[in-house]
């Protein structure tokens, strides 16, 4: 009499026993799907009042799924295979750069003010990781990673409509939503002006984070439409058709440099004839947006070509001199995670805050793990034979890629949804990795 098959390593983290199989909202996905939900209806100034700004309701479920993971990590009963993990040894390692940090910050004579920052940031790191972590080990197989992907996709589509409606009445709406429990720990205020125009921020704190926002779900949107072939055409595009409109609309140099990141990896994936169509897509878009809004075009390359006048690109490279200068009092380790003020400077640039904050050790962390979630995407890439894989492991690199240059553009850690949208990203690029990984040793055994 034979035993049963016994479960694969994913599959047992989705499930809490190998005799249950896994629901739509079962696993891991389902619990990522309710951290994506929070980060993106919710509002990111709408908090836990005792909890202050550690109170957000996302955050708090992200440091569920760190609590998941270890919990899951602690109770094995048996040796499970060990594929190669290096986004999650990368992920693990910032986070020990980061208790360094916060070791070093408290043995030095510091301020009230940088101990409660320090504190929210160790929180918030912890909610960042576990969904990084989860997503990892989480995702049991290539079928519940597209549903997770198509479900960004749509939570991006939804994001991207409320900022087109706030560009076109000038109205933040979002201020008005109220849900019972949660206070608002800052004004709502999500319309901003330039030129005239008004700045769409959704339900992200800056229309900078609500343009990076967009640009990272871009590449899902991309994949939906593409390759859910299953579903009808409108359920299919209206993601993207959103997300593309909402970009321009953000007017954000962040979100065009990220979108032209974007663009940049996924291209080259595509055959010629899908080629043709993205930029003819492209120059319809800019040209629904340049003819449809008088004086759009002049603002968005005035970004450019003056951004030698702009206060928030002096701002970066004047500030270049000062965080040097606290570089140089710790730069092994760093003063502490989230310890540097705004009141000090606005950077704006936020590998130099990491440097700053958490030292040549933490940045090289930072850096080895968006490398790692770059690599493990593209290596699933290339092993994958079917080219909706191919796709899809694209997508998820142009995403990472995204995230990672918007880093350099803004301090995006201290804006939630860009942030819990990277770690999420590298937690999803390192399930493409691990899932493919087991894909090939069962190739290899069925072949034997």
């Amino acid at each position: 009499m034979t035993s049963p098959p016994r479960a694969s390593p994913a599959r047992r983290l989705a499930l809490p026993r190998a005799d249950v199989a896994p629901s739509t909202f079962g696993d891991g996905v389902g619990l990522l799907s309710a951290y994506v939900l929070l980060l993106i209806a919710i509002p990111s100034r709408l908090v836990l009042a005792p909890l202050g700004g550690a109170g957000t309701p996302s955050l708090l479920l992200g440091c569920g799924c760190a609590l998941w993971w270890v919990w899951h990590r602690l109770h094995r009963s048996e040796p499970e295979p060990a594929p190669p993990a290096p986004v999650r040894r990368t992920v693990l390692l910032l986070g020990a750069a980061v208790l360094a940090s916060y070791v070093n910050a408290m043995a030095r004579p510091i301020v009230s003010e940088e101990v409660g920052t320090a504190d929210l940031g160790l929180v918030a790191l912890l909610g960042w990781t576990g969904v990084a972590l989860l997503a990892h080990d989480g995702i049991a197989d290539r079928e519940r990673l597209t549903t997770l992907l198509s479900r960004l996709a749509v939570a991006g589509g939804a994001l991207a409509l409320v900022g087109i409606v706030q560009f076109a009445t000038k109205e933040s709406w979002v201020d008005r939503i109220d849900i019972p429990g949660l206070t608002a720990n800052a004004t709502l205020a999500n319309v901003y002006d330039r030129d005239g125009f008004a700045r769409p921020a959704g339900t992200a704190i800056h229309p900078i984070e609500f343009g990076v926002a967009v640009t990272m779900l871009l590449p899902f949107a991309l994949h939906r439409a593409f390759h859910a072939t299953h579903l009808g055409a409108l359920r299919r595009w209206w993601p993207l058709l959103a997300l593309a409109l909402a970009i321009p609309l953000s007017i954000s140099r962040s979100a065009l440099i990220g979108a032209v990141t974007v663009l940049a990896v996924m291209i080259p994936a595509w055959p010629p004839v899908r080629r043709r169509l993205a930029l003819l897509f492209v120059a319809a878009i800019s040209a629904l947006v340049f003819v449809g809004i008088p004086g759009m075009l002049g603002t968005l390359t005035g970004m450019f070509t003056g951004i030698g006048a702009d206060s928030s690109a002096r701002s970066r490279t004047d500030g270049y001199s000062v965080a040097l200068e606290f570089v140089a009092r710790d730069p092994v380790v760093g003063r502490g995670f989230s310890t540097f003020l705004p009141s000090y400077r606005i950077l704006d640039n936020q590998y130099l805050l990491l440097l700053i904050e958490i030292g040549v050790v933490g940045l090289i962390a930072m850096l080895a793990m968006v490398v790692a979630a770059w690599t493990a995407a593209r290596r699933a890439r290339r092993a994958a034979t079917v080219e909706a894989d191919r796709h899809l492991a694209q997508s998820v690199a142009a995403s990472v890629a995204a995230g990672a240059v918007s880093l350099a553009l803004f301090d995006a850690f201290s804006f939630p949804m860009v942030a819990g949208l990277l770690f999420l990203a590298v937690g999803i690029a390192g399930a493409v990795g691990r899932i493919a990984w087991d894909e090939g040793v069962a190739s290899r055994q069925a072949r034997c």
